[in-house]
């Protein structure tokens, strides 16, 4: 239609619907000849149309109405920047008149705004054409003023459409969400678990570790205790000599003389010895050996006499100070000596102990049980020598033999405490946990600051359960020795065991204050650290977990050292440092190629990155599947990798062996679903999420989805249950999405 026509129809319009009213009012009381009336009515008004049109076919005229509607819509689509739509609404107008100022200035205006919304781009070129079709059967009361109505209408329904696109959007955000947070979760707790077993691995560890240098403390007391032992065996076994020369010295006073004259020389000898001065000891030695044999009593007393040198010379060397080069010296001298007693005396005692000694101490363990052994032959009552037997078979692994020789040397001498602390040793080797405890109890009777036997009552009472007991055993060991590091760490772990984290922290720290950088600083650190993140102290924790890591390499294990380089990945990756995570997480991988927890987990890190690394991920779990088919993580995480690559054959096959797995773990099979929804395959999916719904009936998810496979079934009636029953037992969960739902299915 001709843009005047469509101005001309308009103020025809409101001409009519004026003339009508006047004619009707006029005509409206008459009574009489009222269809003439309306017959002359109806023809006057079919005049002037023809007239109007006539006369209005070539008019310039618009109404002022659909001026300011074609105007305000301008301006609404210029606010909404359609700035096209907007201009050719005004080309229009300006056509009809081109002097209109006012159309003019808006049109600049909205041209203008266009230019810089396009960022300098060449104004569009707007269509002036206003030739249309005309319809022919148009009412003739058809009313244009109402444009502006229907446009906002129209805008409406698309804010509206709009507003439902943003609330399925937010819907699946949501959804998403709590997939997401699920995941987390168990990630969390599978995370949890391997910190666990980790700190079990490096208890032991650390247990290790403290056991050889409480081995090295052992050995040391031990020793200073033998040597008492051994000075107070002596005094018995020289008394036994003594009455045997005085005896022999009976038979005549010229062999009275000789022997005087033997042992005079070994007295100056001895005490040479104890002044330090082992050339003029060894002249004096000499000088009694020269005077052998005497003229009776041989070869018994000679080989006495060079066995008595012999252990002056190994008592030497065993002094605490001796240098080593002394200590080397006395030894081979005694070595030399005990050979002679030997020569001269097979059958003496005191020499095969010498000579078990000096094998004991070269690590020649065969020779020293020998030896040790022909010592308690041929003198079955003397308890050191059963003493030192026993710690050899106990280096053998001989545990029962071991045994054994501790319970007769415990009933030779009752009252040394060493042999029942090392018969409780060789007990808790063969198992036997309650004859240890009771063997720690009786050395700890014999001597109440027995240091070592209340540690080991300590770990036994804790490994049977008895963490009260423990304790208290752990605190025995800090009064006697308050700077025991040993005990600290232990019980450190006691109280971490017992949940009392408090006090776990306060015994880690204290023995971290008593130690310089060593391994044990290294595993203590690495243990403080689990039990503050325990305690919500997340940044000290982050601190000593970097000091264990900073110390690792004092762990000469490098699967230990693995542990503790993920422990502080782990750290990192709980507090929000994900990128020193990853970084720390490759690191475990260079001392622990099969550190399957470290594979998963950062494989789950490369998962959640944006963009998900899901082909380093896939890397990841497949060599965990590998080593480990039946790896429910590597599975249950291949299963999510393949899905984020839109792989769903593969994602649904390893969904498939994660569940039969773990058929309760309803995430699993929630996936499962989701991955035969991306498949196509509704049936099956439709078949998933119902048998995940019988297991957890308050899945509201599961509900959402399984109407969402229903209609893509075909099901809406199936679709229209699950939505309802949702909205009936959770009306608040997704409820824009849910009614939007059932508002298609009710179309």
């Amino acid at each position: 239609m001709n843009y005047k026509l469509e101005i001309f129809f308009d103020n025809l319009k409101t001409f009519f619907r004026n003339l009508k009213d006047k004619i009707v009012y006029g005509f409206k009381y008459a009574d009489k000849k009222k269809i003439l009336i309306r017959t002359g009515i109806a023809a006057l008004i079919i005049l002037l149309v023809i007239l109007l049109i006539r006369c209005g076919s070539g008019s310039g005229g618009i109404s002022k109405k659909e001026y300011k509607n074609t105007m305000d819509l301008a301006q609404v689509y210029a606010d909404k920047d359609e700035y096209d739509r907007a201009l050719a609404l005004l080309e229009k107008l300006l056509i009809a008149n081109p002097k209109d100022k006012k159309v003019q200035k808006l049109f600049d205006e909205i041209l203008n705004k266009k230019k810089a919304y396009d960022n300098g781009a060449a104004s569009a070129s707007a269509s002036a054409n206003g030739n249309t079709i005309l319809n022919p059967n148009i009412s003739v009361d058809f009313d244009a003023s109402d444009i502006s109505n229907a446009m906002q209408s129209a805008l409406d329904r698309q804010a509206a459409e709009n507003q439902k696109v943003l609330e399925r959007a937010l819907a699946e955000q949501s959804r998403q969400a709590a997939e997401n947070q699920r995941a987390s979760q168990q990630a969390m707790e599978e995370n949890q678990r391997a910190l666990e077993k980790s700190q079990k691995a490096m208890a032991e560890l650390m247990e290790k570790q403290a056991a050889q240098e409480e081995a090295k403390k052992q050995a040391e007391a031990e020793r200073l205790e033998a040597e008492k032992a051994a000075a107070e065996q002596k005094k018995i076994e020289e008394e036994k000599r003594k009455k045997a020369e005085a005896e022999l010295a009976k038979k005549n006073a010229k062999l009275k003389a000789e022997i005087d004259a033997v042992n005079e020389k070994i007295r100056l000898g001895k005490t040479a010895l104890a002044t330090g001065n082992k050339e003029e000891a060894m002249d004096y030695f000499n000088q009694a050996k020269a005077l052998l044999p005497v003229s009776d009593g041989e070869p018994e007393f000679s080989a006495s006499k060079e066995s008595e040198m012999a252990q002056a010379l190994f008592e030497a060397s065993e002094k605490d100070g001796v240098s080593a080069a002394d200590k080397n010296y006395y030894m081979n001298q005694a070595v030399t000596m005990a050979n002679n007693a030997l020569a001269a005396n097979p059958k003496d005692a005191a020499a095969h102990n010498i000579l078990g000694a000096d094998a004991l101490d070269k690590k020649d363990y065969n020779k020293a049980l020998d030896e040790f052994k022909k010592a308690v032959l041929y003198n079955p009552n003397n308890y050191l020598y059963y003493y030192n037997l026993g710690k050899t078979q106990y280096i053998l692994k001989k545990y029962s033999e071991s045994v054994q020789s501790f319970t007769t040397s415990c009933r030779l001498n009752g009252q040394f405490s060493p042999s029942r602390y090392n018969l409780g040793l060789a007990q808790l080797k063969l198992k036997n946990d309650s004859q240890a405890l009771d063997a720690f109890r009786k050395a700890i009777d014999i001597n109440p600051r027995y240091e070592k036997a209340y540690l080991e009552q300590a770990r036994l009472l804790s490994k049977r359960g008895d963490n009260n007991g423990s304790v208290n055993s752990y605190k025995k060991v800090l009064e006697i020795n308050n700077v025991n590091t040993t005990a600290l760490m232990e019980l450190g772990s006691v109280y971490y065991a017992d949940k009392k984290l408090s006090n776990a922290e306060e015994s880690y720290l204290r023995a971290l204050s008593l130690m310089q950088s060593s391994a044990n600083y290294t595993l203590t650190s690495f243990n403080l650290s689990t039990v503050l993140f325990e305690e919500g102290k997340y940044s000290e924790a982050v601190s000593y977990a970097k000091k264990a890591y900073e110390g690792k390499d004092f762990i000469k294990d490098d699967k230990a050292k693995a542990n503790i380089i993920y422990n502080y990945a782990l750290m990192l990756e709980k507090t929000g440092n994900k990128d020193a995570a990853i970084t720390t997480y490759a690191e475990v991988l260079k001392y622990d190629a099969g550190h399957n927890k470290t594979k998963i987990n950062l494989g789950v890190m490369y998962m959640a990155l944006t963009p998900p690394d899901a082909e380093s991920a896939l890397t990841l779990f497949k060599s965990v599947y590998n080593a480990d088919p039946t790896n429910f993580e590597a599975n249950n995480n291949l299963g999510s990798a393949y899905l984020v690559l839109e792989d769903y054959k593969h994602s649904i096959q390893y969904f498939q062996v994660a569940l039969k797995l773990d058929p309760k773990n309803n995430d699993v099979r929630y996936n499962l679903a989701k991955a035969y929804t991306k498949d196509g395959d509704y049936a099956t999916a439709k078949t998933v999420y119902t048998d995940l719904l019988k297991a957890d009936n308050s899945n509201w998810d599961a509900y959402l989805e399984l109407a969402k496979v229903c209609l893509q079934c075909n099901d809406n009636e199936g679709a229209e249950k699950y939505l309802v029953y949702l909205q009936e037992k959770n009306p608040s969960y997704k409820k824009s999405e849910v009614q939007n739902l059932l508002d298609e299915i009710s179309k």
